[in-house]
């Protein structure tokens, strides 16, 4: 059975909800003798420092982003230099046999830039092993041995880039996925701990009592309703 995606549980901005750990830690510490007789322990504390340090240890979306756009250059770099050697061999069998010659069709297909990757890095295997084969024809064109090797070379980095591509996409989202649901447990373990200590304060000290407030907004702060047009 296919796994659900993980969502957010709540609407806070990533940075907001970090921060809201951090205050919280700071005001149960100040809280300590109310907390601890509603069961806070060291173990607890420990427990919400880990959730929060959890939440640090994985990289932002953007950084997530980030590698996999550097990838995805790597892959289309690696892809443009390929193409510029296959269509130079491509044009050598035109010049020697004619475009229409089952000699060039043996080459593959021509029609390289409307392929996919893996299609493109097929067609420049099945290249460079009939650009050997016609080698001593193909030479007065300036086709040579170090050329052939240069494509094999090409052709390798673009696979190799194709697959760093693929498990990079793989690990961003991965950790994309873990961040979610470390995340959806620190919002957890706040909402429980805003929970106790709104209950402590409920009707004995006010300022205390909204300091356990959490408002579920990206911002953190209480939505402002929007104003009558006048």
């Amino acid at each position: 059975m296919k796994k659900e995606q993980v969502v957010r549980n709540f609407k806070l901005a990533d940075s907001v909800l970090k921060q809201k750990a951090d205050e919280f830690i700071a005001l149960i510490d100040r809280d300590i003798a109310e907390f601890t007789d509603r069961g806070y322990s060291p173990a607890k504390k420990t427990e919400l420092m880990t959730a929060r340090s959890t939440v640090d240890s994985f990289p932002s979306d953007e950084q997530l982003e980030a590698i996999k756009i550097n990838l995805t250059e790597q892959k289309d770099t690696a892809r443009k230099a390929l193409e510029k050697s296959m269509r130079s061999i491509f044009n050598m069998a035109e010049n020697v046999f004619g475009q229409f010659s089952a000699k060039y069709k043996e080459f593959g297909n021509a029609l390289i830039s409307q392929q996919s990757d893996a299609e493109i890095v097929r067609v420049a295997k099945i290249m460079s092993g009939t650009a050997e084969k016609y080698l001593t024809e193909l030479s007065e064109e300036g086709l040579t041995q170090d050329k052939i090797n240069t494509l094999i070379t090409q052709r390798d980095a673009l696979d190799l880039a194709i697959d760093a591509q693929a498990q990079g996409i793989s690990d961003r989202d991965v950790a994309a996925e873990g961040r979610v649901e470390a995340l959806n447990i620190l919002y957890q373990l706040l909402t429980k701990y805003a929970g106790i200590g709104q209950d402590i304060f409920y009707e004995t000290n006010e300022a205390k009592y909204n300091d356990y407030i959490i408002y579920d907004t990206p911002s953190g702060l209480p939505e402002v309703p929007p104003t009558d047009p006048v």
